[in-house]
């Protein structure tokens, strides 16, 4: 484990013993600056006190701690002791959001909204109490998305936003304490950094109005304010060091902007967190999310288990270190421990089951339990799926209870036909067809996440042989249009990221997979959407890269993009067409128009290619239109993009005689055409 820079046997220590001195608030202050009340110092050391007690998941503890400095008695500035609330109200605004859970929100909010009506009663500190409701007025935004409270959450955002902008402002002409302008200067780069990196991400659409209502949407600015607050040590530094490492270790990889020297920056700010506050839950997810993109797989596997096991008092967060290391099983291909992951956060009584998405945890134990051959579970776990996804506003609900009900479908008919037929191998190609349905679907959700990347090689050779031995038995299996082009996806993939990957065979495995998209007939659905997106990051790989074919396929995803997960593909669009369109920058090309004549020609090729489908064809189309949620602040919006006009296939589609005609559609098929 020491290996992992984790240590599973070291007690928590005080929250200072291992904090540079340059952090505790209470230092001694020099003779010519004007010093603080004892109380003051009194109260900072118990903010940091709770704090440390928040990052070493003491929960119920440091929400004890704050309630109580919040309404100790004595003559406490307003804002001190809001402060003492708004962290409070931080502790149940992470379980909230971890756990899905409506009262675990309505809770936190309350809170928030307390903390900001009394910082707003402040009049010995207004630089404080501005700060205090700026972050109440955000983290109570954040979850009013999750509530879908659109409108209410966008003038708190608003109001945070002038908040924050306002304490930099008056953070120039503070006359306090020089150790209190320290915390609020860490505080308001917290914040102003928070907001940029988090507005970056949205849409350029969303970008230029925010712009316009005077918001900023800088991402290299954010980072390096929050970077400045977590290198300065005070109260707030621990939280941007947490918002650092997400965006290093998660934001980056979804956005292909991660580097090695980012990997190298999330060691270091780990290692560092983790000294302060041992074995923090929150930092212990990061480090798992670390050790995936670098592909140790079994290390991340050991952390998220101690994750797991140091989280007493909050069980609920501790089991979403289970679904971490079902995550990493997965892409070892280990479909027994992946499944015992899923099942083990299914069968629990805490509230992450029962707030959370259980459907859609009980669909991915299924699915790894036919791919680990018990194919008894498997059933019973996708028939349990409708009784358990219980939240039907959640994406990842809406995909558990669609899909399930396909593969269920699938074997139904399938053991219909068998017994018609009174053949006596039924049950072996019965559960051929059941397992080979699964085995796709499972391989689907992985390129979904957008995590074949993380594949260790062994493993993605492994994959690719299990997916030919699949496609070897396609005319025995009936395979439709849409599975042929789930396998050309997946083999596009593994040839795009294995080392030393071929881009020129990726891009023909990928246009075939997109051939055979269009030939299902799925007009709009993540399919199609996956399909153009692989192939506009192969462009982005050639020498040199093609651009104006990325920027194409790039809005022909989003134009086909549809279904339960469609807002996560879109947000992997966003940050495609947002790096598309840097690359043009950089490289000084503009944005030019498809001439009409080459819009005409590309029409005719795109035709030529895939559209003069057989009427006697259609009837074994299989719909696959499947979406999620890219996180709580991307339901916040509408991913507002233009496709370009008039564009048609361009001349990369295999023509139509390549293409094999399936023997066998399914009743399916014709139904969902």
């Amino acid at each position: 484990l020491s290996s992992c820079g984790v240590n599973a046997d070291r007690p928590s220590a005080s929250p200072y013993s291992s904090r540079p001195s340059s952090c505790i608030f209470f230092k001694m202050i020099s003779k010519d600056t004007k010093k603080i009340t004892n109380e003051t110092a009194k109260q900072y050391k118990a903010l940091y006190k709770g704090l440390h007690m928040v990052f070493t998941n003491r929960f119920k503890d440091a929400e004890d701690h704050f309630e109580a400095h919040a309404t100790e008695k004595g003559d406490l500035s307003p804002s001190l002791r809001a402060s003492h609330l708004v962290l409070k109200g931080f502790v149940k605004f992470f379980r909230a959001i971890s756990t899905w859970g409506r009262g675990a929100i309505d809770k936190a909010l309350n809170v928030m909204w307390e903390a900001e009506a009394l910082a707003a009663t402040d009049t010995t500190d207004p630089l404080g109490a501005k700060l205090v409701q700026a972050h109440a007025y955000l983290q109570g935004a954040f979850l009013q998305i999750i509530q879908k409270k659109f409108p209410r959450a966008a003038w708190n955002i608003r109001s945070s936003w002038r908040c924050f902008q306002g304490a930099l402002m008056e953070l120039k002409t503070f006359d306090g304490p020089d150790e209190i302008k320290a915390e609020h200067e860490t505080s308001a780069k917290l914040g102003v950094g928070a907001f940029n990196l988090i507005l970056s991400l949205m849409p350029p659409l969303v970008i230029a109005v925010t712009k316009i209502l005077g918001f900023q949407a800088d991402r290299p600015y954010g980072v390096k304010l929050l970077r400045e607050a977590y290198n300065s040590q005070r109260l707030m530094s621990p939280i941007a060091g947490q918002i650092v490492l997400t965006y290093l270790t998660t934001l980056s990889s979804m956005l292909s902007e991660q580097t090695p020297e980012f990997r190298e920056e999330a060691e270091k700010i780990l290692d560092e967190i983790l000294k302060r506050h041992p074995n923090g839950l929150f930092l212990l997810w990061t480090k798992t999310a670390h050790l995936r993109s670098c592909k140790k797989h079994e290390e991340a596997i050991k952390v998220a288990r101690i994750a797991e096991s140091v989280c007493k008092e909050a069980p609920a967060l501790g089991l979403m270190s289970s679904w971490q290391a079902g995550w990493c099983n997965m892409l070892l291909a280990r479909w027994k421990e992946s499944k015992e992951c899923f099942q083990k956060i299914l069968n629990s009584e805490h509230k992450a089951t029962k707030d959370g998405v259980p459907g859609f945890y009980c669909i991915l134990a299924g699915l790894s339990a036919v791919n680990d051959g018990d194919f008894e579970l498997g059933e019973a776990l996708l028939k349990r799926v409708d009784s358990e996804a219980k939240n039907p506003d959640i994406p990842h609900e809406q995909y558990a209870k669609r899909h399930s009900s396909q593969i269920l479908e699938v074997l139904a008919t399938e053991r219909k036909m068998e017994e018609k037929k009174g053949d006596k191998t039924a049950g072996t190609k019965f559960y051929n067809r059941f397992k080979s349905r699964c085995y796709l679907e499972q391989i689907q959700l992985i390129i979904e996440w957008n995590f074949i990347k993380y594949m260790p090689e062994p493993v993605k050779e492994k994959v690719k042989e299990t997916m030919d031995k699949w496609y070897n038995m396609r005319q025995d299996l009936a395979w439709t249009y849409r599975e042929m082009a789930w396998y050309y996806l997946m083999m596009s993939h593994i040839e795009f990221y294995k080392d030393g990957g071929d881009a020129k065979k990726a891009l023909e495995l990928g246009v075939t997979a997109v051939a055979y998209a269009k030939r299902s007939k799925v007009t709009n659905s993540t399919l199609m959407a996956q399909c153009y997106f692989l192939v506009a990051n192969i462009y982005l790989k050639q020498d040199p890269p093609d651009l104006e074919r990325a920027q194409k396929k790039c809005a022909r995803a989003k134009e086909k993009c549809a279904g339960d997960l469609a807002k996560r593909m879109s947000f992997l669009l966003h940050a495609l067409k947002a790096r598309i369109a840097w690359l043009k920058k950089e490289t000084g090309q503009s944005n030019k128009k498809t001439s009409a004549k080459d819009s005409k020609k590309e029409e005719s090729l795109g035709n030529e290619a895939v559209d003069d489908t057989k009427p006697e064809e259609q009837g074994g189309m299989l719909s696959g239109a499947i979406g999620m949620v890219g996180g709580a602040v991307g339901s916040a919006v509408t991913w507002g993009w233009g496709a370009i006009a008039g564009e048609e296939e361009s001349d990369d589609a295999p023509e139509e005689k390549n293409l094999e005609v399936t023997p066998n559609p399914t009743n399916e098929d014709s139904r969902q055409s």
